[in-house]
């Protein structure tokens, strides 16, 4: 990877005015056709901080949104590649996900690559909130469109043995 690629210089205060449960002072970017915003080459970084070992993991990598049909319908498969950097040693990562949508392009339901249902997102007002419970843990997720060109995620995961706020800006290469 690339270590060239700029990301959004206000992106630590975003990212803790997001964390924190704010809004921060740069208005979201309302988003009316989800399907060709995403679509397409994208790079991220992600922060993983575990607060029950208190320890704070990064990664980066590319992501990209090509076109898959689903049942006849618009849809995008998202595959992420990237570099997981725990401190004492470096993993190889990956990770896809299929967004299928409406006719108009402008929600998506979220489902991981064995099919079943993650979440909805919908970033018509530029910003949305999710849930996903998975067993004891649950998941809520926070998508925040900050560009034209870059957007962000948050995860809060909490249960009987997790405990991790993690946080993955993308950026257009």
């Amino acid at each position: 990877m690339s270590d060239a690629v700029n990301f959004p210089e206000d992106r630590d205060r975003i990212e803790r005015g997001v964390e924190q449960g704010r809004s921060s002072a740069t208005a979201p970017v309302h988003v009316h056709n989800l399907l060709e915003y995403l679509h397409g080459a994208w790079l991220f970084e992600r922060k993983v901080f575990d607060a029950l070992r208190e320890e704070t993991a990064t990664a980066k990598g590319a992501a990209r949104f090509v076109d898959e049909l689903m049942n006849g319908q618009p849809g995008l498969r998202y595959r992420e590649e990237g570099e997981l950097d725990l401190g004492a040693i470096t993993l190889q990562t990956e990770r896809e996900y299929i967004y299928g949508f409406l006719a108009d392009g402008g929600v998506a339901e979220v489902r991981f690559a064995d099919g079943r249902f993650f979440h909805v997102l919908d970033l018509s007002k530029g910003m949305v909130r999710v849930e996903h419970s998975c067993g004891e843990d649950i998941y809520q997720g926070l998508f925040r469109v900050l560009t034209d060109q870059a957007w962000l995620s948050v995860w809060r995961v909490t249960g009987p043995r997790k405990s991790q706020v993690i946080t993955t800006h993308f950026i257009r290469p």
